[in-house]
């Protein structure tokens, strides 16, 4: 494994960390602890010590303190011991699903952010001619299964969302309420992270995209800007579209592992070869660190009182 692949190793698994934060927007019986605390350690202890990630950014000027922010933000909101999102205690990892939006903001701009970095690390590599095929298709795989995990948690979140504010509305009988207009801000931030995902996305396969055109027609669906197909209701297409969701990450999450495991264990092999040390030398000459600001929430969402239903 060259210096640049190993790099590139490193971030990728630093993304599946990241990424995997979003477990915690799926309600479970139970969540496992140990994985839990090995995500917590895993978050911080790749900006500070001397790593990959740590050296972009400390070669970025601007743009690398504010990605160093907000992935330290993200820690103490939700890992952290003061956290009220993840908590250990007696009986286990206590999570609260009222807060998933929290989990949000940090989990897909930061892993926007270091999806960036691969990116400019990966041009690097083909202009030096570097064979870094395995890295490049183990770094395309995991943005597949990410893509496709966050449209089924925030998909899941939207459904819950539009349940709640049409409840909520139909009980004030079809006036607006501060517990409306609440919920209709959640529902507006959600599809605004709906938009950023599909707008970062650099997949184009048709089974991929079919799975995200199916998610935006929902979308449309709920905002009014397309009608329910002939003879189906919103019970009908949101069970389509969480069933396609569901398939499309039951397809690409065995493809990721297959090719995401042996690259780990090769990386953990050169690391072992270097004294337990991973070579940051190679992302010094990297791209530095991308904006790290939120992603594009898209339009904001105006609903309209007299529906209940965001405005057409």
């Amino acid at each position: 494994m060259n210096q640049i692949s190993e790099v590139i190793a490193t971030l990728v698994h630093y993304k599946v960390v990241v990424r995997d934060t979003m477990e915690y927007c799926l309600p479970k019986d139970k969540y496992d602890t140990n994985v839990f605390k090995e995500k917590k350690r895993s978050i911080l202890v790749e900006i500070e010590q001397p790593t990959p990630l740590k050296n972009i950014i400390d070669h970025s000027k601007e743009s690398g303190p504010k990605l160093e922010k907000l992935i330290r933000d993200f820690y103490d909101e939700v890992y952290g011991d003061d956290s009220t999102i993840l908590k250990l205690a007696d009986d286990g990892l206590r999570v609260d699903h009222a807060q998933h939006l929290s989990i949000y903001k940090g989990v897909l701009p930061i892993h926007e952010n270091v999806e960036a970095m691969i990116r400019g690390i990966i041009a690097d590599g083909h202009k030096q001619k570097l064979d870094i095929t395995t890295l490049e298709q183990c770094d395309r795989a995991e943005e597949k299964l990410y893509r496709g995990v966050s449209f089924m948690t925030l998909t899941n979140d939207l459904v819950k969302l539009f349940g709640d504010y049409n409840q909520a509305r139909q009980e004030a009988k079809g006036e607006e309420t501060p517990a409306s207009r609440f919920i209709g801000n959640d529902i507006q931030t959600v599809i605004g992270y709906l938009a950023g995902v599909r707008q970062n996305s650099r997949i184009t396969d048709n089974v991929y995209m079919a799975m995200q055109d199916d998610v935006f027609k929902l979308v449309d669906s709920m905002t009014g800007h397309r009608d329910l197909p002939a003879g189906k209701n919103f019970g009908d297409v949101i069970k389509e579209t969480q069933a396609a969701i569901a398939g499309y990450v039951k397809t690409v999450e065995p493809e990721f592992r297959a090719i995401y495991v042996p690259v780990v264990k090769e990386l953990v092999e050169q690391a072992q070869k270097n004294g337990n040390k991973i070579i940051p030398d190679a992302a010094k000459a990297a791209t530095p660190a991308p904006e790290a600001q939120p992603i594009d929430m898209g339009d904001a969402v105006e609903l309209d009182p007299k529906t209940g239903l965001p405005k057409a």
